[in-house]
């Protein structure tokens, strides 16, 4: 099968071949994916990060034919990163994935170089959330730009290392179980579920009773054994299903 690479900041991965259709997830600049099918103008893809399925738009502006050879690669680490040519721009995201040879982006022949510090070192994954505070809530997102609750969470993993699935659900069943809330330990990560028992959201412990999460943006609240408690709205807005460690 084919193979294709995101060639601009992202691109979005919808549920089904049309643009009215739901965005699901984003590809990033870098990342590649597998074509399993092609119709009208619009591949049918699995990613090689995730192994998420979902559509792209055949755009030849936005993606680059890959080969099968998998390239060592520089995962962006900072929320957005800069890069320019002369007075050209190119904004990506913490994700991203760039050659580890140069450090440098080279598209439609232009050589781009990096503006901002490419290897800022966080003491923690808690520094590192802390940077993506009052990001806006987007379903499917996973930039500072716009991001929902496990687009952060996997994010977040992503620029420390650690691979996890795309959604709530699937990365609920990855790590170890942390079976006592009195063991949790910050950057454990922990599940929401609704009255049907279904994880339906994620965000960050971040240690003395916080939480970090996705949720209308980027934000802090309370948490404890009932789970997430909204000081401006004076009650809980997520129930606790399970608490996972992933380093």
């Amino acid at each position: 099968m084919n193979k294709v690479k995101c060639n601009i900041s992202w691109i979005p991965v919808r549920r089904e071949p049309a643009h009215r259709s739901e965005m699901v997830s984003q590809i990033l600049f870098g990342e590649t994916a597998v074509v399993s099918e092609e119709q009208k103008g619009w591949y049918n893809i699995v990613t090689e990060f995730d192994g998420y399925t979902g559509w792209l738009e055949k755009d030849p502006a936005g993606l680059e034919e890959k080969g099968s050879e998998r390239q060592k690669t520089i995962i962006l680490r900072e929320p957005y990163n800069i890069f320019a040519f002369h007075s050209e721009r190119l904004i990506l995201c913490a994700g991203s994935e760039i050659p580890a040879s140069d450090g440098k982006i080279y598209l439609d022949q232009k050589e781009y170089t990096v503006e901002t510090d490419l290897f800022p070192r966080a003491d923690s994954i808690i520094t590192d959330a802390i940077k993506f505070i009052n990001a806006p809530y987007l379903w499917g997102g996973r930039t500072i730009f716009g991001m929902d609750c496990s687009g952060f969470i996997q994010i977040l993993f992503k620029i420390n290392g650690v691979k996890l699935p795309r959604d709530a659900k699937d990365q609920a069943s990855t790590g170890t179980e942390v079976k006592d809330i009195k063991d949790m330990l910050p950057g454990d990560v922990m599940f929401f579920k609704n009255e049907g028992g279904k994880i339906v959201h994620t965000g960050l412990f971040m240690g003395d009773g916080k939480i970090i999460h996705a949720s209308k943006k980027v934000h802090v609240d309370k948490v404890d054994i009932t789970g997430i408690y909204s000081e401006p709205v004076k009650e809980y807005t997520h129930r606790l299903s399970c608490i996972r460690r992933m380093i």
